[in-house]
């Protein structure tokens, strides 16, 4: 992705982000939450990643079942109307792009990062590399929930940037990636009815 793809989708965002976060707000996302919580380690405290947390609709709802959340979404319009549509002591809004989470003192912080439809802006050669920074970030028995629009190459659709991913794209990425990790992926529909894009998810532990 050259840097003007990214500016165009960051400007999407930013242009768009009441739109985008009134169309995405009441989405139900119970199943793939229940997924992921029972995931999480057995902790008395746990520290929650949502990673382009757009309308903060996930963070709200895990903030709401007593986790720590910190929020980060390149949008500033974005992170903005989030913070001030859910107003929660437990979530910390940061206006971050992906690339800067590597430079964050965040080692070893997080029991799990949910990173839902969020890292397919990001270009497939960066991906390794984005990754691997959010490793760094969680806990040695957290976990990570990543998804992507199922499909086999990079696009722009109106104006915004698209890292689509299949199963060998997968494998070609963890290759790349220098910790060991293990991970399971699935399909799923769009939980929108008029959308019939297919879903590849993805959730990622570390193994010793």
């Amino acid at each position: 992705m050259t840097k003007q793809s990214f500016k165009s989708t960051l400007n999407y965002y930013d242009e768009n982000a009441v739109e985008f976060a009134c169309q995405t707000l009441s989405i139900d996302m119970h199943d793939l939450y229940e997924l992921f919580i029972n995931q999480l380690p057995q902790r008395d405290t746990q520290c929650i990643l949502d990673v382009g947390c757009g309308s903060g609709r996930d963070s709200n709802y895990f903030a709401k079942q007593g986790y720590e959340v910190t929020a980060i979404d390149a949008s500033a319009e974005l992170i903005q109307w989030a913070e001030q549509h859910h107003m929660s002591s437990r979530i910390t809004w940061v206006h971050l792009d992906f690339s800067s989470i590597e430079k964050q003192a965040w080692e070893n912080k997080f029991t799990g990062i949910w990173a839902c439809a969020s890292l397919l802006h990001v270009p497939f050669l960066e991906l390794p590399f984005i990754i691997n920074s959010l490793l760094d970030t969680f806990t040695d028995d957290g976990v990570m929930y990543v998804s992507f629009k199922y499909g086999k190459g990079e696009r722009v659709d109106e104006e915004r940037f698209f890292c689509d991913m299949n199963e060998s794209r997968w494998k070609a990425i963890v290759a790349k990636i220098p910790q060991v990790i293990e991970y399971k992926i699935w399909l799923s529909a769009d939980k929108r009815s008029s959308i019939e894009n297919n879903w590849f998810n993805i959730t990622i532990k570390k193994t010793d």
